[in-house]
């Protein structure tokens, strides 16, 4: 037959961009067929579409779209999600000159190796499906689990190094100046390995700055970093909570006309729980609210596989790194005072002697009345109260302390432990230096609010048991023999004794405790009967 027409520009550059890997110029060649000096037209046509930037030249000789990715290139994780598909991005991706990185999904391993975590880094065949969606299946896995060191930038007189944060590294690396990345000395950096023979001329190139060296913050943000904590939240999360408001009364209680209020510490950033107490008999009916997370956090979204991902919030004395975003943690699922807010409300009821007679769980809207500190709730309770605790103080603050004494009782004929165990308080200034460290008080306006948790506990327990729901439990059991004797063996230094054989019951171990709160060394003798 006649020899086919060498192809056009548009039709080699459409070609290019619907190949799934980079293509060569045989590959070119073969596909349309071309025979002869057609072959020096393809040439020039390929320069040409190369010096438009319409096409890149990739290792190998080989061409694709600009968008378009090499068909080897280390990736690195950046997302397992809840059904466990992993999802990388390029690792020397740029975000700031280059945009979003293209979309890369793992496929599963067929060697047998351990699964993909985040952070991982590993050699991957690419194959591309669109402009920003490719399939990666590993080539291998790189060496160092995250191919990551976080460090300090230091200039010596043969250049930069990093000098790595974790006591335990045996060197420091080196950095070129064109692998600096806008790092200065003293910058507080990440980098990433890069491959080198032997232990000599260990290399890193910079992929972030975390802050200075002399900031405040910087142990925080060291300790963020070590732990692969992100602060931030990926713009696909973010978006899910664009447009969420407080739901309608539709099929919810209506407890906006109860007086419930928030008690936190001074610093809190955020109120999860409220409650309320009334006299009813001779026991008392208590209302528990907490916020309605799930209400806004629906199984298998980007919101729920993100908390997944992070667990729990986590506390820093200089930050709070939350488990769910601020629209959420701060705001709707935040019980603010004189805010409609949604939430799950436990009614519970408790007869004269503490003990749980009857509950009630449901779904409610909630309008908290103030928003009160337990330092505050605690002045007011002895007899010195402010603008905010004055008009609460007989029909709202006076009843939680009663229903409180009533639970507290029951909890003492428990025989509960009562372990002297302060808990540190950091002191921050406004500039973010710590400036000391306290013990941080303890009133019965802190007590009061753990007994009306535990409380709301035990109901959803009992809840989740009639419904056969699966359910977990904490449980403290006896004390073994060896732990009971070498905790004896410690107290008789003290001149304190623990009565012989096994200790069954907790009241036998709390006249111990009460007599050791005489002694300078109480707290010490709490963390091992602990």
């Amino acid at each position: 037959g006649e020899p086919a027409d060498p192809p056009g520009k548009d039709d080699l550059l459409k070609y290019i961009a619907d190949s799934a890997t980079p293509v060569t110029k045989r590959d070119i060649v073969q596909a349309f067929g071309i025979k002869g000096d057609d072959r020096i037209d393809i040439k020039r046509t390929l320069k040409e579409l190369e010096s438009e930037g319409l096409i890149a030249k990739m290792p190998g000789q080989a061409y694709a779209v600009p968008t378009g990715l090499p068909e080897v290139a280390v990736v690195e994780v950046h997302e397992v999600d809840i059904d466990g598909d992993v999802f990388a991005r390029p690792a020397d991706w740029n975000t700031a000159l280059k945009g979003e990185p293209p979309r890369i999904e793992m496929m599963p391993d067929k060697g047998g190796h351990p699964a993909l975590k985040e952070g991982d880094r590993a050699l991957a065949r690419l194959r591309r499906l669109s402009d920003k969606k490719y399939e990666g299946r590993i080539i291998r896995r790189l060496d160092d689990p995250r191919g990551r060191v976080l460090g300090v930038i230091q200039k010596t007189k043969h250049g930069f190094i990093l000098s790595p944060t974790d006591k335990k590294a045996k060197y420091d690396f080196d950095v070129a100046q064109e692998d600096l990345n806008g790092a200065q000395g003293d910058d507080i950096a990440l980098g990433e390995i890069q491959p080198a023979r032997g232990l000599k001329n260990k290399k890193v190139r910079i992929v972030k700055v975390i802050g200075r060296r002399d900031d405040p913050k910087a142990i925080s943000l060291i300790a963020l970093s070590e732990a692969g904590m992100h602060e931030d939240f990926l713009p696909r999360v973010i978006e899910e909570t664009k447009g969420m408001r407080v739901p309608e009364l539709k099929g919810r209680d209506d407890l906006r006309n109860i007086p419930l209020v928030t008690i936190d510490g001074a610093d809190a950033r955020d109120f999860d729980d409220a409650v309320f107490a009334e006299k009813d008999g001779d026991g008392y009916h208590l209302v528990v609210a907490i916020a309605d997370v799930s209400y806004y956090v629906r199984p298998g979204s980007e919101l729920d596989k993100e908390a997944y991902r992070r667990g729990n919030s986590t506390y820093f004395p200089d930050r709070v790194v939350p488990m769910l975003p601020e629209a959420l943690s701060n705001d709707l699922c935040s019980l603010r005072p004189n805010e409609d807010r949604a939430c799950m409300a436990f009614h519970l009821y408790i007869d004269a002697t503490g003990h749980l007679k009857k509950y009630k769980i449901v779904r409610a809207l909630m309008r908290s009345v103030a928003r009160l500190t337990y330092e505050q709730v605690q002045a007011a309770r002895d007899g010195v109260a402010d603008d905010l605790t004055k008009p609460l103080l007989n029909t709202v603050i006076a009843p939680l302390y009663d229903a409180y004494a009533v639970l507290n009782a029951a909890r003492m004929k428990r025989g509960a432990l009562e372990l002297d165990l302060p808990e540190r308080q950091i002191l921050i200034d406004k500039k973010g230096n710590m400036t000391g460290v306290i013990n941080r008080a303890r009133y019965d306006s802190h007590k009061l609010i753990e007994e009306f948790m535990i409380l709301a506990n035990v109901a959803a327990a009992q809840a989740l048991e009639a419904r056969k729901a699966p359910c977990v439990y904490r449980i403290h059991d006896r004390p073994s023999m060896q732990k009971l004797d070498s905790a004896r063996e410690f107290v008789t230094a003290f001149g304190l004794s623990l009565p012989k054989g096994n200790v069954t019951q907790p009241q036998q171990i709390n006249h111990l405790l009460e007599l050791s709160k005489k002694l300078p060394y109480s707290h010490l003798i709490s963390e091992v009967i602990l």
